[in-house]
């Protein structure tokens, strides 16, 4: 299969490349599959999730533990239900960012992180209760000096 993405062009794609987000994303209800795209083969850091249900919506996902070391979020037991009961080593965590041309405005999504099923590829977007968490935390705020 393939599909058109902003940054990168036609790619090529399998489905079990797929992720399926059964209640879709915030704000995005009917859209369910996406496709994560890394920016880079050898890291995680940064993916472009890429809509199969509409080439011009794409999402650019962060690892959030790459940037705030001391990230934690805590899954209900309703989401992880959801999720269908995955080990805590089978969830893989993202935040959607927010890239602006000058960094000190970028922010990052952690109070809605996407919870991702790593066995089943089945994923969700959840809400934290942890009110140290913002739904645009700042990037700039955990660079490292030199970075």
């Amino acid at each position: 299969m393939k599909i058109n993405n902003k940054y990168f062009g036609p790619i090529e794609y399998a489905s079990e490349d797929k992720i399926y987000f059964p209640e879709g994303l915030f704000g995005f209800e009917d859209h369910k599959e996406f496709l994560p795209i890394p920016f880079d083969e050898e890291s995680d850091t940064l993916i472009c999730l890429q809509s199969l249900d509409e080439e011009a919506l794409c999402f650019i996902l962060l690892n959030p533990f790459r940037f705030f070391a001391d990230y934690n979020p805590q899954i209900s037991e309703e989401d992880r239900s959801a999720l269908g009961s995955p080990k805590n080593e089978d969830i893989s965590y993202y935040v959607i960012g927010v890239i602006r041309e000058q960094l000190s405005n970028s922010t990052a999504n952690l109070k809605a992180p996407i919870a991702v099923n790593y066995c089943t590829r089945d994923a969700r977007q959840i809400i934290l209760e942890d009110s140290n968490y913002t739904f645009r935390h700042s990037l700039v705020s955990q660079q490292k000096e030199g970075e």
